[in-house]
This record gives structure tokens, sequence and C-alpha cells, in this order.
């Protein structure tokens, strides 16, 4: 059953936000919710009453003159609502599900269509044995990146409350660009643009690249972590859980996955959110997709965790620079806008390299949770070899009928190649977790020379 929820307030008022070539991101960000229990009514009201202070979302994606924008109409968001007898109950599932399909029945996905297509849908599948109620949420990855979608969630969660929505309040027209920072041989800006490939030659190589290897995934709890950033942090009080944690598993792959050095990860592409860094241009108000990939410098020691945590950290700071972030903004606009017409796309790995796209510091579990506090369970899907994607932990359910979560434990999904590499990989993270990563060492070359012999 489908209703349609209008803004309780309509403030759209036709509007038009005029998106950066940044923003032309054709996907959907599509998550799953799973709660003990749901007031389903309440949950439409709630989501009436935010759509008045989120009237982006009432949009519709219009073109004009190769000018993306979104224009708020104050339209109808799709709701629907079925039952399910068939599910037991809600599976035992990872935070990022291997086989898009188990998700797929419990959201209806945003598509791209110029001015029909809404920018946000929501279902709500009542399981009738469990008792569970999943909420699927589908929005359109043009409205923005994952901290606009969780900032739109958490004003959900907070409404259903009956409590007022956490500051800042979202501003939605995007930030101003100094053209005269363009900058197109900008050596980020330079590598993109060369490296960039057709659609065609992507997804073929998405679809190789899937077949010939396999999700796994990697739970580490808060006090692992922390053990982890002891070991790592050494004399570099900035290098951060997360830095070490990337700098953990790149080591591991390097030391038990790889068999030579010409093999090993030599670079790391970090996904960063650069709101609130300079303030001047984008804040942590700014709804958007305001999200960069960049390059680490070369690991001076592919085995050491306190090196290569250090570059990792090293290359997020390059983008605390507001003359960096000014060039890379316009020129990025411009580059990508142009790919656009061109039909390519700038998803780079280039050999020895791997990416993480991190989501540690949001606790969507948490954000999301509708008062149901380390109750609620979040899930999404896909997965890309040798691309990272962090995590935190769901809350458990224990025997005795008691939730508990782990906050600060992260989870790590990733597809990489099939086969017995695979297998020594795992085995060696196994082993570091039973024993508290006793033999991860600031000394790791010395570790891999024990493994694999001098060469």
């Amino acid at each position: 059953m489908t209703c349609y929820i209008d803004a309780s307030i309509p403030s759209g008022n036709g509007r038009r936000i005029t998106l950066l070539g940044t923003d032309l991101i054709f996907a959907s960000i599509d998550n799953v919710f799973v709660y003990p229990t749901l007031n389903v009514d309440r949950l439409r009201n709630a989501l009436s009453e935010t759509l008045s202070i989120w009237p982006i979302l009432t949009g519709r994606i219009i073109v004009n003159c190769d000018e993306y924008m979104i224009e708020c109409s104050d339209n109808s968001i799709p709701f629907n609502y079925t039952e399910n007898n068939e599910l037991e109950c809600w599976p035992d599932l990872p935070v990022v599900v291997d086989d898009k399909t188990i998700l797929e029945p419990f959201i209806d996905s945003v598509q791209y269509k110029i001015e029909v297509e809404p920018l946000l849908r929501f279902k709500v599948t009542y399981l009738l044995r469990s008792k569970e109620y999943i909420v699927g949420t589908s929005t359109s990855h043009l409205v923005g990146d994952a901290y606009s979608n969780i900032r739109f969630l958490n004003d959900l969660s907070q409404i259903y409350q009956h409590l007022e929505p956490l500051p800042p309040r979202p501003i939605f027209q995007r930030c101003l660009l100094n053209k005269e920072k363009l900058d197109l041989s900008f050596p980020l800006i330079k590598e993109i643009s060369e490296k960039a490939e057709k659609i065609e030659s992507f997804f073929g190589r998405f679809i190789k690249g899937k077949s010939e290897t396999e999700q796994i995934n990697l739970s580490f709890s808060s006090e692992q972590l922390i053990r982890l950033q002891s070991i790592g942090k050494c004399d570099d009080e900035e290098v951060t859980i997360h830095d070490t944690l990337c700098a953990y598993i790149i080591i591991t792959l390097n030391k038990y996955f790889f068999l030579t050095t010409d093999e090993h990860i030599q670079r790391a592409r970090m996904i960063i959110n650069y709101r609130g860094i300079c303030d001047s241009l984008v804040t942590q108000e700014h709804v958007g997709n305001y999200i960069i990939s960049i390059p680490s410098s070369q690991f001076t020691d592919s085995l050491s965790l306190p090196s290569t945590a250090k570059i990792i950290r090293q290359a997020i700071k390059t983008i605390r620079n507001e003359d960096f972030l000014e060039k890379w903004l316009v020129s990025a606009d411009v580059l990508t806008r142009q790919l656009i017409k061109d039909g390519r796309v700038n998803y780079i790995l280039d050999q020895n390299e791997v990416i993480f796209n991190s989501n540690f510091k949001y606790d969507w579990a948490n954000e999301v949770n509708l008062g149901m506090i380390n109750q609620c369970r979040f899930h999404t899907a896909v997965s890309f070899k040798f691309y990272f994607r962090i995590f935190q932990l769901n809350p458990i359910k224990g025997k005795d009928g008691r939730w508990t979560k782990d906050n600060g434990g992260a989870q790590v999904a990733v597809r990489i190649p099939k086969g017995e590499r695979k297998d020594k990989f795992l085995e060696a993270w196994t082993k570091d977790i039973q024993e508290n990563f006793a033999t991860v060492t600031p000394l790791e070359t010395t570790g891999f020379r024990r493994h694999h012999g001098s060469s």
C-alpha cells in the first residue's frame, strides 16, 4: 500500500538550486534500518514535518542547457507500507550486505528521471512473525552525500521522538566558486582528467572485478582499535584511530596477501568530507556532495604501521588549506561537467593502490534510532575490489534479550580476489584479533622477512 506524504508546511516555493559538477552523481543512497517496534502513523507524520525543513527532498531534477538544478516544487513523497509473513525474523547480516538482492525487497530505489522522479522514497515492511519493522530509505545522490543523508534522517528521528532537530539547520544553496582559481593543470585535477575512462569500460571492469573477488567483513572492537592506535601513533599525536585502522589493513595485506614487494600497496586514496575546514567556502550546514578523493604520497615503509598511518594523516591534512580547496572546487566543477558530456567517469585506481571510503565518524544505527537506543540496526549494500567501506558496529541482542552496542567499534567491508591468499590474510587478521595485535609492532619489516624470506 502506497500513500503520498506532503510537507506539513510547504516551504520549497519553486526555488531552484543549481548543482555543482561535483554533485552530479547519478545514483541513489539506499539504506535499511531495522527496529523492534514502530508506530507507522507517527513515522508518516514525522516525515511530513521533516520535509518542511528539507524542501529540497520534495523537488525534482530539471536540466536546462546542461545546467542541472533541483526545483523545490513541494511534491509528495511516496511512502510504501507492506507486510511480510515469510521471514521468521531479520537475519544476522553484516553492515554492508554482499548480495544486494537481500535488501532490494525492502527498498524502493530512487531512479534518475528528469522532472518526474521523486528524490526520496520510503518503504516500511512489517515482519509478521517477529513483529520487527524494516524501514528502507532511498535518496538521490544528487541531493547530497552520506553526511547530508544522515543529517536528514537524524532530523526525522528527532521529530519522531517529539524532540527538536539538532543544530545546525541545513543550507541547500551550493557554495559559491571563485572562478579566478580555475586551474585544470592542478595536479589532482590533471590526474583525474588523464585517468578517466568511458562509462562502458568502467562497468565492464566492475563486472569482471566482481566475478573474480568476494566480499570479506572485518570487525574490530573499540578496545582493539584503541590498542592499534597505541601501536601506530608513536610520537605523532595527530594520528587517529581511523588512520591506524586503515594502515593496519594495508600492512596486513602487504604481509600476507601480496607475494612480492612489487605487488605491495604503495598508496591509499582517502575520500574525505571537507565541510567546516574553511567556513568561508563550505560550512557544516551545507547540503550537497562535499567530498574529495585525496591520494597519499607513496609509503616509505609499506610494512610499518606508524609510518603508513602517518602518511595517511598527512594526505588528509593537505585539504586543510583554503587556497587548495578553492582551486580544487572550481576546477573539479568544470572538469566533472566535461567528463559527463564525454560519457566518462573519474573512478581512478592505479596498480598498488587502494581506496578508503569511510563512514566511521557516522553512527548510522544510533543517529536514526527513533528513540530505540542500541536497538536499531543499519545495513547498506555494494562493495568493490580494494575499495574499503568502514562503518560503526551494529548493536547485538544477547541470549537474555538485552541489546548492547560497542560504540566506537568498526566493521570493514571490501572485495578481494578469491583463493589461498585471501584465506591467509583472513587467518592473519583472526590471529591478530585473538592475540590483541601482540605481533603488530612498529618494526613490521622484520615480521615480513620472517614470513616471506629476505627477497
